[in-house]
């Protein structure tokens, strides 16, 4: 067999804590209805052997994939390099010599991962680590490790190095750069550490269009301009998806119609279909409204008519990409001045600003706008 597709054990990580995704285990998130975990196995699958993962919680739940569980040797959540310190016990338990780890966040990995870091291994007999590299940046969690380092690395964390580069600056270190990677719109290193970070994954895996939001204060004219929008969009053949956001309670039905006494009968879903639509009523029975990253998933299933592009309004403090309505009669301050995804402001009267001003009575104008900033086709 060539040498650079040796077969190398490896360890998914994923023992950490995924704070900036509300506390839920990262891991276990669902991208397109998979767990994110899913995409990384999938990716080494038939590449390394055996495969483990690093986890410290819910382990039925991962137990369910069947792959060797390993916990941190050391507790409290210290770092990732007790992770890392997992697999290379694991690793030299088994008699290897090297193990590759990965973190479980990272769904784009590059297809020649793990034969570009076993060749230079291979090539750089006399060093102890063999690191990812991409635009600039380092890494070490997408690596390849020598086992014998594990009883350094212990050591290491035991005298507070909670740091990974400053651990590997003491190891003879490898780099492998992924930066020519064919159609690549994205680092095929990032992290999904966020639920801003899932909706662009479901963008770069074409199952979710562009998106901006219409933000303002209320009566500043956001639905008129929407409505506008929507119209010269399709009179063009662009396809335009809204999602409203409403701080009142609602209902799109009428009281009295059989639709609305089978739903309120206790349906959930309810679903009413006619040759010219449909419709699904869910009940939000959560002591929370869904986030908007929540509602925006829908866009990405079927039986959805796919869209080109999707316009929120409403949800004016969330973290996308923004246009300000803006009316001097309402007497109410710029969202602009302390919100930087606004990237322009629409007035009915000329407003001197940092950010390109739009005219809400050149309707075509705007249109054109957001077409050339986000590139529709």
């Amino acid at each position: 067999m060539n040498s650079y597709y040796e077969i190398v054990p490896c360890v998914i990580i994923a023992g950490g804590k995924g704070k900036r995704m509300g506390g839920k285990e990262k891991a276990l998130i669902n991208l397109l209805d998979r767990p994110l975990i899913s995409y990384i196995i999938e990716k080494v699958s038939g590449k390394a052997a055996p495969i483990a993962l690093n986890i410290n919680t819910n382990f039925e739940k991962f137990k369910k994939f069947g792959y060797e569980i390993l916990e941190d040797p050391l507790k409290g959540h210290l770092s990732p390099l007790v992770g890392i310190l997992a697999s290379l016990n694991w690793a030299k338990s088994l008699n290897q010599k090297w193990v590759l780890t990965l973190p479980c966040d990272t769904p784009f990995l590059p297809k020649n991962l793990i034969e570009s870091l076993v060749k230079a291994k291979n090539e750089n007999t006399n060093i102890d680590l063999v690191i990812a590299r991409s635009r600039g940046f380092n890494h070490p969690t997408i690596a390849l490790w020598k086992t014998d380092n594990n009883l350094i690395l212990r050591k290491a964390i035991e005298e507070g190095i909670r740091k990974i580069d400053i651990f590997t600056s003491q190891l003879k270190t490898s780099y492998v750069d992924f930066d020519n990677i064919e159609n690549s719109t994205i680092d095929p290193f990032t992290n999904l550490n966020s639920p801003k970070d899932l909706l662009i994954a479901k963008q770069v895996l074409g199952k979710l269009p562009i998106i901006f939001g219409l933000a303002g204060w209320s009566s500043s004219g956001k639905t008129t301009l929407c409505t506008k929008l929507i119209k010269n969009f399709a009179t063009i053949g662009i396809k335009v998806g809204v999602l409203k956001h409403s701080h009142h309670k609602f209902d799109i039905d009428k009281r009295g119609k059989d639709s609305f006494n089978l739903r309120k009968s206790g349906a959930q879903p309810f679903v009413i279909s006619s040759k010219e639509r449909f419709a699904i009523i869910q009940e939000n029975n959560k002591e929370e409204e869904k986030s908007l990253y929540e509602m925006l998933e829908i866009f990405a299933k079927d039986p959805l008519s796919k869209c080109d592009i999707i316009i929120v309004e409403g949800y004016k403090k969330e973290d996308i990409p923004k246009i300000e309505v803006f009316r001097s009669e309402i007497g109410k301050p710029f969202l602009h001045t302390d919100d930087e995804t606004i990237f322009a402001i629409a007035s009915e009267h000329k407003i001197n600003t940092e950010i390109p001003y739009l005219d809400l009575n050149n309707i075509s104008s705007i249109t054109q706008f957001i077409i050339n900033k986000f590139k529709i086709t």
